[in-house]
């Protein structure tokens, strides 16, 4: 009894000797294949994770272990007095409409929070969309555009800002009111660079018409 008792310990041994070198040999096995490849042409490792919004192949989004040279870096802003002027352009594009559509003006993308004119534009929006009504037709109208050379991170930009009576409609279509025009102006506006281009800091009005 005493023998087999022995004999059974040993084996159960033996057992777990065995085991935990198959399961060596196992591990190594997969880390050679992780690591050559093999024919099948798999990544030694997985792809480092790109940052959230960042183009695949771009050097930057794998951190130092990117290629040099994978891809060009992205473009800047563009910079160009040219620039500043379309942008005078979409803001007042925006503008009109939104009075168009009754709904609240978005000049983020064209004006800084700073820039209180463009506060007051965006209020007449606000207070049509508030009462349900909507303009028949584009109250403004740009002309004689032109961008002066610009001065470091500003650029001005002059044109004559044409003001026209339009209708108010209400959410029926029925005519509600009148929102008069006023006498055309000349305008500036002063612009700054930012990192997403452009961007109206203010609107400046000649005290009486052009």
């Amino acid at each position: 009894m005493r023998t087999d008792t022995r004999s059974s310990r040993y084996a159960a041994r033996l057992g777990v000797v065995i085991t935990a070198v198959t399961a060596l040999i196992l591990l190594s096995g997969l880390g050679l294949l992780a690591g050559c490849g093999g024919d099948r042409h798999e990544p030694a490792g997985a792809a480092v994770p790109a940052r959230p919004g960042a183009a695949a192949g771009d050097p930057s989004a794998a951190g130092t272990g990117g290629a040099i040279g994978a891809s060009a870096p992205a473009e800047g802003p563009d910079d160009a007095p040219a620039a500043a002027a379309r942008t005078v352009e979409a803001y007042f594009r925006e503008i009109n409409d939104a009075t168009l559509a009754g709904r609240l003006a978005k000049i983020m993308p064209t004006a800084l929070a700073g820039c209180q004119p463009c506060a007051l534009d965006v209020g007449v929006t606000r207070s049509l969309q508030q009462r349900g009504l909507h303009a028949d037709a584009a109250a403004y109208r740009l002309s004689d555009l032109s961008a002066e050379p610009r001065t470091g991170l500003v650029a001005a930009v002059t044109f004559t800002l044409h003001t026209s009576t339009v209708g108010l409609l209400d959410l029926a279509g029925r005519r509600a009111a009148d929102a008069p025009g006023v006498p055309t102006r000349t305008a500036t506006a002063e612009l700054a660079l930012t990192q997403h281009g452009w961007r109206i800091q203010t609107l400046r009005y000649t005290p009486g018409p052009a």
